[in-house]
């Protein structure tokens, strides 16, 4: 908050940089020349009607304006024209502030199963913060809780309508080197909790698992007790991730299946696994979802969520192509090589995924299609991976006012994106899965105290907000080469 005026100016920033930008787990291109367009463009115009309101234009683009705006700036620019149909944003052209409201606000149950923050109080913490400070317009050098559980709880509960979230961790080695702890995680949770009513809780917790970390019955040890103290909600691997041994697969006879089927002992038999999305100390061969389907099949009583559906930056992401696979095709390949019918066991999480296409229509329109279509439209789940890209609501926002043309959903079979639809992707699926009864849980929390403090936090003065929307981490392809020259050219400072 600028509280003098001899204070800096906070920076005027769009609702979201458009284009492929990173969540820290891979290398992004450089911004297109449509990307700059659309920027160029939504900042034009937002000054514009900024100026012809008479309001701060660092306010207007604060607000929902300023997400109509560069949605509507995507739709000039890279919508195509009408022999290449794709996806477009329904959005109104003339701001009325009531129009805008009611295309891109909404009462959905909002359950973001991707959602993570750090531990200040640790050196691998406050290391991955400070990192990423520089890039961040939101944090100051001397003030990194952007990056906290204050800062998630803000940015999570009070600054998006996102209901239910699922708190995240990264692999480490050892506790001592993980900027959050499982502990640290249940703190944030009894602490949202006590925020809660009725016995609904807001937050929900991933259990990380490494078994290519030390000895494999270490880690099997540690799910027992966790699932034990009735904490965990699902499991969370990193298969890419080299540890001491390499990359694996969930089908590796010596680490996925003795993983898998400690789970199922366990009766946690949700496995969550981070695919796609290759990055500098990761192995890519392992972040490939083709073990999905073998899986599926084996143990058709579990439940497999690939994180980020397999998506990678470099994919064409065009219509389904199954004789050269890439990104998500390679799940939905995986699928149909091992008969595995859509809406069934296998998931496609939109944590990245989503936040990236989301500037680029029509490939949108392709990658939401083919997952609707093959994964099922009971099994594509909202995710985020915030707060590094900041609050989640621009992301919210967008999915809403998202449609894909009517021609290309037929030539392709995607489902039209109805109300219906988009209601069990944003929260309804992931509740069935996770075994929540949705209405439920919304007349549980309907009057919170976290509603309470939402309903205060919005009615205040945007300019006594940081930017509001402001990514979290090094989103861009020379930030992420800074991160990596700083690191050794490997993942992460905690290592």
């Amino acid at each position: 908050m600028r509280e003098k005026k001899t204070d800096p100016e906070l920076p005027v920033l769009l609702p979201f940089q458009p284009g492929i930008v990173s969540n820290g787990e891979f290398v992004p291109p450089e911004p297109t020349e449509a990307h700059r367009r659309i920027a160029h463009l939504a900042m034009e115009r937002g000054t514009e009607i900024a100026r012809s309101k008479r309001i701060d234009r660092r306010r207007f683009l604060m607000g929902i304006g300023g997400l109509a705006v560069t949605l509507g700036a995507i739709n000039l620019v890279a919508c195509g024209d009408e022999d290449e149909p794709g996806g477009r944003f329904d959005v109104p052209t003339d701001i009325d502030d009531d129009a805008v409201c009611e295309m891109l606000e909404g009462d959905e149950f909002i359950f973001d199963i991707q959602t993570h923050h750090v531990n200040l109080s640790t050196d691998p913490g406050r290391g991955l913060a400070r990192l990423f400070q520089p890039l961040n317009p939101g944090c100051s050098d001397d003030d990194l809780e952007c990056f906290s559980r204050y800062g998630y709880l803000r940015d999570i509960f009070l600054e998006s309508d996102t209901t239910v979230a699922v708190l995240s961790d990264t692999p480490s080695p050892t506790d001592a080197s993980d900027p959050l702890t499982f502990d640290e995680m249940q703190r944030s949770r009894d602490i949202v909790d006590q925020l809660s009513s009725g016995g609904a809780s807001r937050l929900l917790l991933h259990s990380i698992v490494v078994p290519n970390v030390g000895p494999l019955q270490a880690q099997l040890d540690m799910m027992q007790a966790r699932a034990e103290m009735l904490d965990v909600a699902a499991w969370k691997v990193y298969t890419p991730y080299s540890g001491d041994s390499g990359g694996w697969f969930l089908d590796d006879e010596d680490i996925g299946i003795p993983l898998i089927e400690k789970a199922r002992e366990t009766g946690v038999k949700i496995i969550c696994a981070h695919k796609g999305l290759a990055l500098f100390g990761f192995d890519p061969v392992f972040g490939s979802p083709r073990d999905f389907g073998p899986v599926a099949k084996a143990y058709p009583d579990m439940n497999f969520v690939a994180y980020h559906s397999g998506w990678e930056s470099d994919a064409p992401d065009g219509p389904y192509n199954p004789d050269d696979p890439r990104g998500v095709d390679l799940l939905i390949k995986s699928m149909e090589d091992n008969g595995v019918p859509p809406n069934s066991n296998i998931y496609a999480e939109l944590g990245t995924t989503w936040r990236n296409v989301m500037s680029d229509p029509t490939r949108a329109a392709h990658v939401i299609g083919k997952l609707l279509k093959h994964v099922g439209e009971d099994n594509v789940l909202w995710g985020t991976d915030c707060i590094w890209y900041g609050a989640p609501q621009p992301q919210i926002a967008a999915f809403r006012a998202f449609q894909i043309d009517p021609a290309l959903a037929q030539e392709h079979g995607y489902p039209e994106l109805t109300p219906e639809i988009k209601a069990k992707v944003f929260g309804l699926n992931s509740a069935k899965l996770y075994g929540i009864d949705a209405e439920a849980q919304r007349c549980a929390i309907q009057r919170d105290a976290i509603e309470d403090y939402r309903d205060v936090y919005r009615e205040m003065e945007p300019d006594t907000h940081a930017p509001r929307w402001a990514a979290r981490g090094p989103i861009t392809r020379r930030g992420m080469l800074q991160y990596f020259a700083q690191n050794g050219g490997a993942w992460s400072p905690w290592r």
